[in-house]
């Protein structure tokens, strides 16, 4: 009997999954239960007057009207499903190391040194989903900000056994963003954060009746050394990011012009450059006390400077589940045989399911197991013995087989029930 295992998130048991896949979970959760209404619900989308006629859906032919509407009403709706994507990255990184952060502010720098587990949950959970002791200590934080200008980058750590703040800025590939931006994190991002470190006598920091410049907060914290990356992750063709990739794609010119421009603000200010390396895009210095280092980095040197671990790219942020593409795929056939016939193979099984004790039994064992393959290929065998007739050909889309379909159907449900 021909049956594929799918590699599904969904059907694992939420309270045994790291926080790395935990950011997955819920949205995955979410379209996954929305594909399934979709499924079996023929209102569950429907398109005004005037979008089915820009859209096509009026002149196109009988054969195909079905499988378009099902078409347009699956992936219009997956389009618009923003939940877990907005700073997914930013949140993975956080998630692997404990004394990681995201979205640091200068104006909110005292919070995340006096209180890093709350601010990096405050970054990954969001505000919404603290306690009332949590958003109480959030709302009390004695260091008032008295900057002018505010600076935020997408990601800190705290190295406290090396006196060491990391920041990074990202850019997802080479190409993301343009010149102009790319020059910008050196010239405008790199030179305020410069400015704060070099002059002391800007206080950006309240605390009672005294006021500290950066350096001098750093200082408080125990911090001698603060380190600030531009990180580009991917090249243009998907792979780890390279020097060599970003000038043959990317905006690699810039990074040359703005690390220029950053050399000439560190030099006009008389300080000493301790480090001046262009090829590797490094320039350092030491003022107030603290050792200054701003760089670009590119793919797999991004862990080893942000985590001081030597960990792949790719092994850190893909994560090969199949509950996307299979349930999505699955969801446009299932609704256009639902727009067509008023029936698919999803509204059989459920209606089985409720008729049936063991099938009910074998479908709660497939899911308490988190998809268990033996269990799947029992079920499937109970179901084809005796309801196969219930299972009609003409619902199975003519390119799949009907038990590796029917078997597929099943697993997104139990994805989205589990």
């Amino acid at each position: 009997m021909i049956i594929k295992k799918r590699n599904l998130l969904c059907i694992m048991k939420r309270e045994n999954l790291d926080l790395g896949h935990m950011l997955l979970y819920a949205p995955y959760k979410n379209i996954l239960t929305k594909f399934v209404e979709l499924s079996i619900n023929p209102k569950a989308i429907e398109f005004d007057p005037i979008s089915k006629i820009f859209d096509g859906l009026e002149s196109i032919s009988e054969g195909l009207k079905h499988y378009y509407e099902a078409l347009l009403g699956v992936t219009s709706y997956y389009q618009h499903s923003q939940g877990g994507r907005g700073k997914y990255i930013e949140k993975k990184f956080a998630s692997l190391v404990n004394s990681c952060s995201l979205n640091i502010k200068l104006s909110e720098l005292p919070f995340w040194l006096q209180y890093p587990d709350l601010h990096r949950k405050k970054g990954i959970f969001t505000l919404k989903n603290l306690s009332s002791n949590e958003k109480s200590i959030i709302r009390r934080i004695d260091w008032d900000y008295i900057g002018k200008e505010d600076e935020t980058t997408d990601l800190g750590n705290l190295l406290k056994k090396e006196k060491t703040i990391v920041l990074i800025e990202l850019k997802n590939r080479v190409d993301s963003g343009g010149t102009a931006a790319r020059r910008e994190i050196w010239t405008k991002k790199f030179k305020t954060i410069l400015n704060y470190i070099y002059d002391n006598t800007i206080k950006l920091y309240r605390r009672e009746d005294k006021e500290f410049s950066l350096t001098e907060l750093l200082k408080i914290f125990g911090f001698e050394k603060i380190e600030i990356y531009i990180a580009i992750l991917f090249n243009a063709d998907g792979n780890s990011a390279t020097r060599l990739g970003d000038k043959e794609n990317g905006f690699y010119s810039s990074n040359e012009e703005g690390y220029r421009d950053l050399k000439n603000a560190i030099l006009n200010k008389g300080l000493t450059i301790l480090t001046d390396n262009i090829s590797e895009l490094e320039i350092s210095f030491k003022i107030n006390g603290i050792y200054v280092l701003f760089g670009a980095i590119y793919g797999d040197e991004i862990p080893l400077k942000y985590f001081r671990q030597n960990y792949s790219i790719s092994d850190i942020l893909i994560l090969n589940y199949d509950d996307i593409w299979l349930s999505q795929l699955t969801a446009i056939s299932e609704r256009k045989f639902l727009l067509e016939f008023n029936n698919n193979y999803m509204k059989i099984f459920k209606n089985i399911v409720k008729k049936d004790q063991k099938i009910r039994i074998l479908y709660d064992k497939f899911i308490t197991s988190e998809g268990d393959e033996n269990t799947l290929q029992k079920l499937i065998e109970y179901l084809i013995q005796n309801f196969s007739k219930d299972f009609p050909s003409n619902l199975c889309p003519s390119q799949k087989n009907r038990i590796e379909y029917l078997a597929d159907v099943i697993q997104i449900i139990a994805a989205s029930e589990a």
